[in-house]
């Protein structure tokens, strides 16, 4: 993969009054855009307009707040002879958050999503991350929560256990990425790489009050 840019883009985000939790101090970061957080369903009008590659990574380096540093590629994943026109990129976190994950792990990330993708009628996935079971608390106001680590002074997102998903962007091609979501999935012996997508809300065991029982989640970008 070609190396990505560098930029650094002044934030539009508002200050917000941090609360005290134990030793935590928990403010709100803003969402990327007005449209962020506005749930998009298949049933729904396609979205006609997205972002390219180039706003997507300067959005996650925003997120990142390492604005001096570039996010790049960490794969691109080979092209599948079942779904030939849909190609994956790897971002950052490839390989999901767990220090052991295998390469069936990955492959079996590949195939669900190339399946998804397909389904959906979308052509490019950009894996933001690999499966994990956490998910960002927000605001009524669709803002992300944060905290500031006192241990290290680092602002971090405000996180809740979740059911095990991966954290995607789906596009018609890299210049016209137009919804970010959740793909959850179940831990199934009798799947292939022992995975397999959750198809129904009843599957999920964990949603948060915030949200609802959905298999799948996704919104405009």
């Amino acid at each position: 993969m070609n190396r990505l840019w560098k930029q650094a883009h002044k934030s539009n985000e508002k200050p917000v009054e941090p609360k005290r939790t134990d030793d935590l101090e928990v403010g709100s970061r803003s969402s990327p855009s007005d449209t962020s957080w506005i749930v998009w369903k298949p049933e729904d009008r396609y979205p006609t307009r997205g972002i390219t590659l180039e706003r997507l990574f300067t959005r996650l380096q925003r997120k990142r707040g390492k604005l001096d540093e570039e996010v790049e590629f960490q794969r691109e994943a080979p092209i599948s002879p079942d779904y030939p026109e849909v190609k994956i990129f790897w971002a950052e976190n490839w390989a999901g958050r767990s220090s052991e994950v295998t390469m069936d792990r990955v492959r079996g990330t590949e195939k669900i999503l190339r399946e998804e993708a397909h389904r959906l009628g979308f052509k490019v996935v950009i894996v933001r991350s690999g499966v994990h079971n956490e998910t960002n608390q927000y605001a009524e106001d669709g803002t992300v929560l944060t905290y500031c680590d006192q241990r290290t002074g680092r602002i971090r997102n405000l996180v809740a256990e979740d059911d095990p998903h991966m954290t995607v962007y789906l596009g018609y091609d890299l210049d016209n990425i137009v919804v970010q979501g959740h793909v959850y999935i179940v831990w199934d012996a009798k799947a292939s790489f022992n995975m397999r997508i959750v198809r129904d809300a009843s599957d999920r065991k964990i949603v948060q009050p915030w949200r609802q029982p959905v298999a799948s989640e996704y919104w405009y970008l």
